[in-house]
């Protein structure tokens, strides 16, 4: 379905009966408006509807005979005829446009469906300034304060649901979907080698009984990176035997191990990589505090990922730059999803090794020690660079560049500067609605769900995958990490905090 900009949308008054498209008019605060435009997107297969928010830019453009005051109260729809629709009658035309509805809007006209559809529908549009608490990127459409004081959580709590349950259709399709796109994508990588730039640039596939259960659940690949003589982030204990198994097929040659930062399934392997290779360690010296002693992880991840060992002399730590065989990378650091988060750039190639500061532009069930204040400086610090080719530490790769190969599920054919600023207007997205919500004094639990309104499709269709996670890791990488992740305060000192909330304390 198309959503357009007004300029693209606006007809004047003598050009509306011209106008292809049903235009429908609703109300962007309210949840259960939202859940029935994600079902009229996912019917709406042909593009017979224009979906747009109600806005004092809109209507005026749209239709001289529409008042503000009108449109608030009721949903309403305006045809290619020029005829306008108002609440039930305009649900019962929407409905007409689609074979699986259309029976429910032919009886919806009669008698006493119509009479008993108004009744029902006037109940909720008289009472929708107490369903809704004026949240989901939407409250500032019209009359924001009259809402927040009116609506209790109580409401709130009452439309979010029953916009979830309008949805789950939509999210049990999504989750199958998802469910089968990840196994197809894990079975093309299973146990394979991606040799990219004239083997330059080498993705190592890395899998493991228990840690198969990542990219299949979760689409969060395992990889090791090779580039111009550098091993990076060679995966976690259980992840040992099918590095090892890339070693021997490949026999590659690198002349230094380097981690991005000290999460387990980048770090677990480096003596061991650098003792079999014969390769210098380098990490940083944030990263080697964090290594010596490696704290113990929460025993889901320690049994899934796998427990490091600490972290052992030789090793060297990291500078501004490293040196490769054809040159150098920078070494940027960005911390945000962990503090001691480094980068690796090459200005030759234009291409950054982006470890984990870069996990595609919605990314909504963090660990407990990502600071997203920092986190936001960090992409605003990388978008000053020039970047052609950008690879996370998970395995994707962003690029538009024909030297790159197209590979189904790994290669994103997208700009990566453009990736990033999407991550950064999605984060500066979040960071508003989270201290508006804190400001008015909502629970945390409230804050999260307007963090997610159901009228984004990413949270519809995330959510099943993202309520996995949470139930899988007990908490530790979930929407709540998420909100947490903005209020961090100039005291909290991570990783203590990661430990504490890690070990079950206060």
């Amino acid at each position: 379905m198309r959503e357009h900009a007004i300029a693209d949308i606006a007809d004047k008054s003598d050009e509306r009966h011209e106008t292809s498209g049903y235009r429908v008019l609703y109300d962007g605060q309210c949840e259960i408006c939202q859940a029935c435009v994600s079902w009229l997107r996912a019917l709406d297969r042909e593009n017979k509807t224009i979906c747009l928010p109600i806005s004092i830019e809109v209507l005026p453009n749209l239709d001289s005979r529409l008042k503000m005051d009108e449109c608030l109260r009721q949903l309403h729809v305006v045809t290619p005829a020029g005829e306008i629709h108002v609440g039930w009658d305009a649900v019962s035309c929407l409905a007409r446009l689609f074979p699986s509805t259309w029976f429910m809007g032919v009886v919806g006209q009669r008698f006493p469906f119509r009479n008993a559809g108004r009744l029902v529908y006037g109940f909720v549009a008289k009472n929708r300034y107490s369903l809704s608490k004026c949240r989901g990127g939407a409250c500032r459409v019209a009359k924001p304060q009259t809402v927040r004081r009116q609506a209790e959580v109580g409401a709130f709590w009452s439309c979010y649901t029953l916009g979830f349950f309008i949805r789950l259709p939509l999210v049990v399709w999504a989750a199958i979907k998802g469910a089968a796109q990840r196994t197809s994508i894990f079975a093309r990588t299973y146990h394979r080698r991606l040799v990219l730039l004239n083997g330059k640039l080498t993705i190592l596939f890395l899998n493991g009984m228990l840690p198969n259960t990542v990219p299949l659940l979760f689409g969060e690949l395992f990889t090791t990176i090779l580039y111009d003589g550098i091993a990076i982030d060679p995966g976690s204990p259980k992840m040992r035997r099918s590095l090892a198994r890339h070693l021997r097929e490949a026999k590659p040659r690198f002349t230094k191990v380097v981690a991005t930062h000290a999460h387990e399934e980048h770090v677990g392997n480096l003596n061991w990589l650098s003792q079999a290779g014969g390769a210098p360690l380098y990490v940083t010296e944030m990263t080697a505090q964090f290594l010596t002693p490696f704290k113990k992880l929460p025993w889901v991840r320690a049994t899934i990922i796998g427990q490091p060992a600490n972290l052992k002399q030789p090793y060297h730590l990291l500078g501004e730059t490293v040196d490769t065989d054809s040159g150098y990378l920078q070494v940027i650091p960005t911390p945000g999803h962990c503090d001691d988060h480094v980068v690796l750039y090459d200005p030759k190639e234009k291409l950054l090794l982006a470890g984990d500061a870069f996990m595609g532009s919605y990314f909504a069930t963090p660990n407990p020690d990502v600071d997203s204040r920092k986190w936001l400086t960090s992409l605003e610090r990388l978008m000053e660079l020039d970047i052609e080719i950008l690879v996370e530490g998970h395995g994707h790769i962003h690029t538009l560049r024909a030297d790159i190969p197209d590979f189904p599920g790994v290669v994103m054919r997208r700009d990566p500067k453009i990736a990033i600023s999407e991550k950064l207007e999605y984060l500066r997205w979040l960071r508003e609605q989270i201290e508006a919500g804190f400001q008015e004094g909502l629970p945390v639990r409230v804050v999260e769900a307007s963090c997610f309104p159901w009228g984004n499709r990413t949270s519809w269709e995330s959510c099943a995958t993202d309520e996995c996670i949470r139930l899988l890791s007990f908490g530790h990488f979930s929407r709540t990490e998420l909100v947490r992740s903005f209020v961090r305060t100039g005291g909290d000192q991570l990783p203590t905090v990661y430990e504490v909330r890690m070990s079950g304390g206060e």
